[in-house]
């Protein structure tokens, strides 16, 4: 007896997302990454792999990073030193991994 006005509730919180999700109108452009947006579709590196690369090449440790959008997204690396205590900031394109 109990399920008909539970399966009633569960048809009317449906109903009532189903109109709620079609009045939203959602701008790809706002939210879409720059580097999806357009025809040209760029494939960027992860972040691990990036300091991997750096890692091998010039050791020390990873700090923090941040991603400068534009025509070709640049990934802008804090890197900690060997010697513990300088910290580089180092330009990598995000797509090809090349160190700028």
């Amino acid at each position: 007896m109990a399920k008909a006005p539970l399966l009633a509730a569960f048809a009317l919180i449906g109903a009532l997302g189903a109109s709620g999700a079609a009045a939203q109108t959602i701008q790809p452009n706002l939210i879409m990454p720059a580097q999806e947006r357009g025809q040209e579709r760029q494939a960027m590196r992860p972040i691990r792999e990036v300091s991997d690369m750096l890692r091998a090449r010039f050791g020390g440790a990873y700090v923090g990073h941040r991603l400068e959008d534009g025509e070709r997204p640049v990934y802008v690396i804090r890197w900690r030193m060997p010697d513990g205590v300088t910290i580089e900031e180092f330009r990598v394109d995000a797509v090809s991994g090349r160190l700028h």
